[in-house]
């Protein structure tokens, strides 16, 4: 399987982590590539199944899994500047917009700029840092997929298991508010708490 993540930071090194952990052929982009490539070095890990490897963001775009590691109003540039060749693909979206709405997720807008791209909310519940690590407070790091395309959903909830992480469906973009509004509390409260690692959401339940 070959992923394309579009974002060198953080967030775009733990997930390209991730992904290789989980066997896939990762495709990393960003504006700079050298911050690509330095990414991509810093991704790979010993026993990893796949593999990370530093493009354009032309090449990150074109797997049939695309991965926005960037921030709000990147991902509204990119999805404006490349909609035609987004077409068809699942396209995971990780950003936390400043403010959210239920009435207009950041997501929900994504798809009125590109209703073809099967768009995915995901990713939101958990900081670089514990998604890098794929642990918190020696526990697995839950994580929270929602799709409108139950075939997106599936593909991706299947590789964050196989990555080592805790994926759950949490139901379609409806819900994609509540995931940004959990990933921006998330945020408030480790800057109030001055986290030095890291945060994740836990879901406990009790079967």
């Amino acid at each position: 399987m070959r992923i394309g993540i579009i974002g060198a930071g953080m967030l775009g090194l733990a997930v390209a982590r991730r992904a290789a952990l989980a066997g896939a052929a990762v495709l990393l982009a960003d504006r700079s590539i050298g911050r690509a490539r330095a990414a991509a070095a810093g991704a790979t890990t010993a026993g990893a199944a796949g593999t990370v490897v530093a493009t354009t963001v032309a090449a990150a775009l074109r797997p049939e899994i695309v991965v926005f590691a960037i921030d709000w109003p990147q991902a509204l540039e990119l999805t404006r500047l490349h909609a035609g060749l987004l077409a068809g693909k699942a396209v995971v979206d990780l950003s936390v917009p400043s403010r959210t709405d239920p009435a207009s997720s950041a997501v929900r807008q994504l798809v009125g700029l590109a209703p073809e791209v099967r768009w995915v909310k995901a990713l939101t519940t958990a900081d670089a840092g514990a998604l890098r690590r794929g642990s918190s407070d020696g526990l697995v790091v839950d994580v929270f997929v929602a799709a409108d395309d139950d075939r997106a959903k599936v593909a991706v909830v299947e590789l964050l298991d196989r990555s080592g992480l805790r994926a759950f469906d949490a139901g379609g973009l409806d819900n994609a508010w509540v995931l940004e509004g959990m990933g921006r509390l998330g945020q408030e409260v480790g800057e109030r708490l001055q986290l030095s690692e890291s945060w994740s959401f836990k879901f406990m339940p009790s079967w």
